[in-house]
């Protein structure tokens, strides 16, 4: 990841997910109407998938939102991120946000304050449009998390 600049905005949000698979493109689009409102404390990163590596320029922030589609779940969740103990990495392809939050802890013996909001996607099929319940729950995302900026 690559967070040149000036990092020291407070907040992090951080939209995932494929604009040309349909709802998968939530993360990026919800990233993209927080980025429009020019908020001076918040910088906005957008990118498919999470890596081992982002880990260390997201301990610059306070706090990081991820915005991600979901493939089951309510339509929109809000949650911190806990720590699981003990959970060993098993893969570097897809990292979970715990995942993420137990590397900062192991590596840099550090806390990392993450919340992530999920957004239960309908298709993720090859395509550039966003259904309209899910651009719904996006529009409500957006909302909830200027809220709690």
């Amino acid at each position: 990841m690559s967070l040149n600049g000036d990092n020291s905005k407070k907040i992090l949000v951080v939209g995932i997910g494929n604009p040309l698979r349909c709802d998968d493109g939530v993360g990026p689009y919800v990233a993209d109407c927080i980025e429009a409102k020019g908020i001076k404390h918040v910088k906005v990163w957008v990118t498919q998938q999470l890596h081992i590596e982002d880990v260390e320029p997201m301990l610059e922030f306070k706090r990081v939102i991820l915005v991600d589609a979901s493939t089951d779940g309510p339509p929109l969740d809000f949650r911190r991120v806990e720590s699981l103990k003990g959970q060993l990495l098993s893969s570097s392809h897809h990292l979970s946000a715990e995942t993420l939050v137990n590397l900062a802890h192991s590596i840099y013996h550090r806390d990392l304050s993450m919340q992530l909001c999920s957004i239960r996607g309908n298709s993720f099929e090859v395509g550039n449009r966003i259904s309209s319940d899910v651009l719904a729950c996006a529009q409500e995302a957006v909302e909830l998390i200027c809220t709690c900026l």
